[in-house]
């Protein structure tokens, strides 16, 4: 990667090479990281309580659901997709 940001192919990369190059690393790393805080805060618990409306009519596990505080509820669920982000990290 740091090969196509050497100019001059001497090797090395100088300063004004090293810059544009951490400004490309920096700027896909602030796009990834931001999707994925995004899905964190905003799209898990919405999910999570969508789910939590869906599953209350279950038999047998919606008297469960109904019981479980919804703020309880959210963060198990948020906690699951974050563990999914972690485990598909380096899948890409």
């Amino acid at each position: 990667m740091m090969d196509e940001y050497d100019v001059n192919l001497d090797g090395l990369l100088d300063r004004e090479e090293f810059a544009e190059f951490i400004r490309k690393l920096t700027a896909d790393s602030l796009c990834s990281i931001s999707l994925k805080l995004v899905i964190t805060l905003v799209a898990a618990p919405a999910l999570a309580m969508a789910t939590k409306r869906a599953t209350e009519g279950v038999p047998g596990v919606g008297k469960v659901v109904r019981k479980m505080p919804n703020a309880l509820y959210a963060s198990a669920i948020t906690l699951g997709v974050v563990l999914v982000q972690k485990s598909t990290e380096g899948v890409e």
